[in-house]
């Protein structure tokens, strides 16, 4: 039952020391099967005993991310370790050995980031104030015929510079500044030195060389600059002009006065930037020989230290029992299945051997508790590879209830078949089934990838995950497709067609009219069906194949619908049986069974019935002339009137007493209704006045008190439209759990509901009905897209009279168009078309009859398998 209906929960309590506790939880969440109630809620209150601990495991995750952006940056991969969750799993012992280790590499690696930062700042500094010397060089002098001769003298700017001023007191000394200023700085700068000193002060500038500095391990550009040469022949304007640059945030460079010290300068510049290079090269060298020291244990680090920081947030969560001052164990309440109970006490035990500390400190104890649960447990399925694809469509609609029964056993036939019925092609069946084989027998493969990679792909995640969801659609795809005789758009003559073209030559030259094969004449039809599935005939007959097929997958679509909306009423009574609903049995299942089977399941009869009564080469009046329509028939019965025949000879009914007997089957189906409408809520009123008088004869009794539990728990149970479970804190009880909660008990509500889920199932059985003929609308559609591409592209290159070197050319050219045409829209286009619809029929017509999906996820303390992107 681990699969058709959740596993049972047990209600326990977690008794851990608190010295071996974390190696206890440590080795339960590589293992799973337990929950932990109330301990994550948004007003828990914290121990405070774990605190420490907790910011901790934060501070060296941070220094861990710190450290993998160096890496990164620095383009040195971490080292990853397959069996980080088996060889490598973490002791408490482990984490103070991680603090040490960790604390230092990154005081290291900050103090060598802090260095190469200090050298960078002096080297761009360096290249900056050559870069500056050398431009005020060349501003000064110019080369030519390998003689320095002087543009611009001392002697020519001050006489330009004295006669723009008419300022006494000039000196005969040129003075300069030279600097350097961001680029989006100088147009401020160069205005205001003209507000100041008009053309006293000579300004000229140049793009200085881009560079790039290491802020934090990462490396980033500097922004642009221009480097400033300031001339004045004024003394008394060098202190002014400081001033402003300083303002302007201006670097500063010495600047000799004579052309031989600068020159000087600049070759005593030039070797300590080479010298200053090497320093730079060999200190990033060392950067790097750290990390990579660092990088053979930063992935060990981080899957350990996120492991343990949820292990001692956890311990933070857990109520501390004992003496006041000496407080050695932790208690949390539980929920653990039934089934693996004897399991986690093992694997909780082997968190003490683990440390070998099983004589020193007691052992965890997992004690069942025996009061009345609160609320709803959380719902377990035992489950594999193959059924987890499945149980993941139902659980994407809503997670079933605590023992509630489980669509996905079911599914796992009902949706590959569905989804075949409009899909049908052996063909693009076959081509699914390779597809998916090709994922099952890649398993090893996919699932390396996905733990290796640093990049996710989710596409082709969801197809791994549904790979077996893939194989049995086209199994099913395929023998569907057998069935209709088509396999991409061409029938298949196994055994031999049951008709006859008798028209020779000359009729078919000369015929006047559309030609016809008369199924009442032997001539044409032998009267022996075709063994299995569609005969051939009917894939070459024009419209008659568009109208028979029409007529076919529109019977089977109703067939097949009314089938599962039956099979899932059927497990509806089953899930009150089992859930010991007797009320919602009687009163809300059985009535709607007999109406569905009262007016669709009789339909289905019409259909089987007219199938096997009538048809060709039969004597009127059940030749096929005279077969009524279903339709008509069914419209006749709701409507109780009676349809003339054309033919007179035909009989009117399929049966004799037919109309009596759907007089019968309506009369029937309508007195259901008010019992749906009023049986559940009279039930509750009788219930209701049972309690009162109960409450009056024997208050505050124990009897009573338990009375009232099972009236409340029966009007919880109703309907799947009464009283759920609530969400409840540990200290408080669900709403209408008490006595007086009980007795203050809204019947009107009861009523509304009622009413409403009346209506919902019998519009709702109509409506059902007609949504499954989607089986119809797109098997026909894909039926005729796939006739479509045939005869419009393949068959064109497969029948052109071309010379064979013009001929060959083109067929493979359709050929290939084909294909690619096929696997684009009728594979992947019409599959997700069909999947899909095949979806909806599943979450809303099917599951709707029995499933009420309100439950709670078994949310186990599990640390799910580690990947490189962990």
């Amino acid at each position: 039952m681990g699969f058709f209906c959740s596993e049972e929960m047990d209600l326990c309590l977690l008794l851990l020391h608190m010295e071996n506790a974390f190696d206890c939880l440590m080795e339960l969440g590589h293992y799973g099967g337990m929950q932990f109630n109330n301990v994550f809620d948004e007003d828990h209150i914290m121990n405070g005993l774990y605190t420490k601990r907790v910011v901790l495991c934060s501070d060296l995750l941070r220094i861990v991310d710190y450290l993998e952006a160096q890496l990164k940056h620095a383009d040195i991969k971490e080292v990853y370790y397959a069996d980080v969750d088996t060889v490598h799993r973490p002791r408490e012992s482990n984490i103070i050995r991680y603090d040490h280790k960790l604390r230092r590499v990154h005081e290291e690696a900050t103090s060598v980031i802090e260095h190469v930062t200090t050298l960078e700042k002096r080297y761009n500094y360096m290249i900056e104030k050559n870069f500056a010397l050398r431009h005020a060089n060349e501003f000064l002098e110019v080369k030519r015929n390998s003689k320095a001769q002087l543009v611009y003298t001392e002697s020519s700017i001050i006489n330009l510079l004295r006669d723009q001023s008419q300022i006494e007191g000039h000196s005969s000394q040129l003075n300069y500044i030279l600097g350097s200023i961001h680029v989006e700085k100088f147009p401020a700068f160069e205005l205001l030195i003209y507000r100041f000193y008009g053309r006293n002060v000579l300004v000229r500038h140049t793009d200085s060389p881009r560079t790039s500095t290491n802020s934090k391990g990462q490396q980033k550009e500097m922004p642009p600059k221009y480097v400033v040469l300031l001339m004045t022949t004024a003394a008394a304007f060098r202190h002014k002009l400081l001033k402003i640059c300083q303002a302007f945030q201006v670097v500063i460079f010495e600047c000799p006065e004579s052309p031989t010290q600068r020159m000087l300068m600049i070759e005593q510049l030039a070797k300590d930037i080479n010298d200053l290079e090497l320093v730079l090269g060999e200190t990033r060298k060392a950067h790097e020989r750290l990390l990579t020291i660092i990088a053979n244990d930063l992935y060990i680090m981080r899957i350990n230290l996120r492991k343990s920081l949820r292990i001692y947030d956890l311990l933070n969560r857990l109520y501390p029992i004992g003496p006041q001052d000496r407080k050695k164990y932790l208690q949390v309440e539980c929920f653990t299945p039934k089934m693996l109970t004897d399991e986690v006490r093992r694997v909780l035990n082997n968190g003490i051997h683990a440390t070998g500390d099983e004589e020193k400190y007691t052992a965890p104890l997992l004690i069942k508790r025996t009061r009345p649960q609160r609320h709803m447990p959380p719902t377990y399925f035992q489950l594999n590879k193959f059924t987890q694809g499945f149980q993941n469509l139902i659980d994407a609609y809503g997670i079933a209830d605590y023992r509630e029964l489980n669509p996905a056993p079911y599914t796992i036939i009902t949706f590959p078949f569905l989804f075949a019925i409009m899909f049908g092609d052996m063909g693009h069946g076959i081509l699914l089934t390779l597809f998916a084989c090709f994922m099952i027998f890649e398993e090893k493969r996919i699932e390396q990838e996905n733990r290796t990679t640093v990049s996710e792909n989710e596409i082709r995640n969801i197809l791994y995950s549904g790979r077996y969801i893939i194989l049995l659609m086209g199994i099913f795809s395929i023998y569907v497709g057998f069935i209709y005789n088509d396999i991409m758009s061409r029938p298949i003559n196994l055994f031999g067609s049951s008709w006859s073209c008798v028209y020779n030559e000359s009729t078919l030259m000369g015929m006047t009219s559309q030609l016809t094969l008369n199924s009442n004449d032997p001539k044409f039809y032998s009267g022996h069906p075709y063994p299995i599935g569609v005969d051939p005939i009917w894939k070459i007959s024009g419209e008659d194949s568009i109208t028979t097929f029409n007529s076919l997958k529109m019977k089977l679509a109703i067939i097949l619908g009314i089938a599962q909306m039956m099979f899932g009423l059927t497990l509806s009574a089953v899930n009150c049986i089992h859930l010991k609903r007797k009320a919602d049995l009687f009163l809300v299942v059985i009535p709607l069974i007999i109406f569905m089977m009262c007016l669709f399941c009789y339909l289905v009869f019409l259909i089987f019935f007219k199938w096997l009564t009538y048809g060709g080469l039969k004597q009127a009046p059940y030749n096929s002339a005279c077969a009524p329509s279903v339709l008509i028939t069914f419209i006749d019965m709701m409507l109780m009137k009676t349809t003339e025949m054309e033919v007179k000879t035909c009989n009117t009914g399929m049966f004799p007493h037919e109309r009596t007997l759907e007089y019968v089957l309506v009369f029937i189906a309508l007195a259901m209704v008010p019992v749906l409408l009023a049986g559940k809520p009279i039930y509750l009123t009788c219930r209701q006045k049972q309690l009162m008088k109960h409450h009056r004869r024997h208050h505050n009794s124990e009897e009573l008190h338990r009375s009232s539990r099972n009236t409340l728990k029966e009007m919880r149970s109703s309907l799947r439209y009464t009283i759920d479970f609530e969400d409840y804190d540990r200290r408080s009880s669900p709403k209408l759990y008490t006595l007086d909660d009980a007795l203050e008990f809204d019947m009107s509500e009861i009523w509304i509901h009622s009413c409403i889920h009346t209506i919902e199932s019998v519009l709702g059985s109509v409506s059902h009905t007609a949504s499954y003929l989607r089986l119809w609308a797109l098997s026909l559609a894909h039926s005729q897209l796939s006739d479509v591409l045939w005869n419009m592209v393949l068959e064109r290159g497969l029948k052109n009279t071309l010379p064979i070197y013009f001929a060959v050319p083109i067929l493979i050219a359709a050929f290939f168009v084909w294909s690619i045409l096929t696997v684009a829209i009728l594979v992947m286009m019409e599959g997700l078309s069909a999947f899909l619809h095949t979806l909806r029929l599943h979450w809303v017509e099917f599951q709707s009859k029995f499933f009420n999906g309100t439950g709670e996820p078994f949310r186990t303390f599990y640390f799910p398998p580690s990947t490189i992107r962990s």
